[in-house]
């Protein structure tokens, strides 16, 4: 069943990592305030007379560099009793969010967007696997959300889906933080002229999401949350260079308010609620880690220890000349 969902359930949790780039400096430190942060993504969760625990820090993606954990998340995954990624993901996820994307019967993206950018948008999502006959009926906010997917997927099993899987073979407890719904409407409550601004500025900018897509994971390869942080500032990201300052303002908030900060409000406060039941394991987007709304953060104001749990990388070897 996992396997199937490979392609269908990508679009959700990519779509929030990649919409990520377009936070505002203001949603964490600046990139150089975080040169110190520790080049960890796992940390130890502890207080006294309760299971230790582990944030694990993820990014939506399939990429085999991604994917293979280092020694000390694997072992912290394999001891771990309970699993949770940021929305349940299975079949019934998968078809919450099939009913949630979809416009009302009688009604056309291709109306809404306009003939021209319409005609721009259905080979983009032909490359992911969306056949125009899906592309004609999704709502804009979800046709963006796919967008901000990777071309040709490699058909493996993102970072996510394949914690999930190997959580659920190994018998461990499993569940997830979010509701798809509250996911979802992170882009679905956007107003709709905001929507169809994203929607074309990302048909516009393709070549820009590809790139911006390749650096955050090098960047997240490196463990390297500075680099990550820094891709978000608004000099950096061309969407946000090209709107009106009305919807520069709009995305500046929605990047800080909805897409991170009540996200990560919410997620702190469900973790919490479960740290002193279970040795668990916590799978969520690297970017909700760092910064002084973090859930690093917001954990440690509850009174929890909370400690990088990784060696260092190893260091890339420079090629000879």
């Amino acid at each position: 069943m996992l396997s199937r969902l490979r392609h269908l359930m990508r679009p959700l949790f990519a779509g929030l990592c990649t919409a990520a780039l377009l936070a505002p400096a203001v949603t964490h430190a600046a990139g150089d305030d975080l040169k110190d942060f520790p080049r960890s993504h796992l940390w130890r969760i502890e207080k006294k007379n309760e299971p230790v625990s582990y944030l694990f820090g993820t990014v939506h993606v399939s990429d085999p560099k991604v994917t293979r954990l280092s020694p000390e998340a694997q072992a912290a995954f394999d001891s771990s009793e309970r699993v949770a990624t940021e929305v349940r993901l299975d079949f019934g996820a998968f078809m919450e969010q099939a009913n949630t994307v979809l416009l009302p019967e009688g009604e056309s993206l291709k109306d809404k967007l306009g003939a021209a950018y319409y005609a721009k948008l259905v080979p983009e999502l032909e490359a992911r696997h969306y056949p125009e006959a899906a592309v004609r009926r999704l709502k804009p906010w979800a046709a963006a959300m796919y967008l901000m997917t990777p071309k040709k997927p490699d058909g493996e099993l993102p970072l996510d889906l394949l914690l999930t899987k190997n959580a659920v073979d190994a018998g461990k407890g499993y569940d997830g933080i979010e509701t798809v719904q509250e996911q979802l409407a992170v882009f679905s409550d956007m107003p709709a002229d905001k929507q169809l601004t994203l929607l074309k500025a990302l048909i516009d900018h393709q070549d820009d999401v590809e790139s911006g897509l390749k650096a955050i994971i090098a960047r997240y390869v490196a463990r390297d949350y500075a680099g990550m942080v820094k891709l978000a500032q608004p000099e950096n990201d061309p969407l946000m260079r090209e709107f009106s300052a009305a919807d520069r303002a709009y995305f500046a908030d929605w990047s800080k308010r909805v897409l991170l900060a009540e996200r990560n409000q919410r997620l702190g406060e469900r973790i919490v609620k479960v740290l002193p039941k279970a040795h668990a394991f916590f799978a969520i987007g690297a970017l909700h880690l760092p910064g002084k709304d973090g859930l690093i953060a917001r954990l440690r104001a509850a009174g929890y220890t909370v400690t990088p749990a990784e060696a260092p990388p190893a260091k890339a070897k420079k090629k000879n000349k």
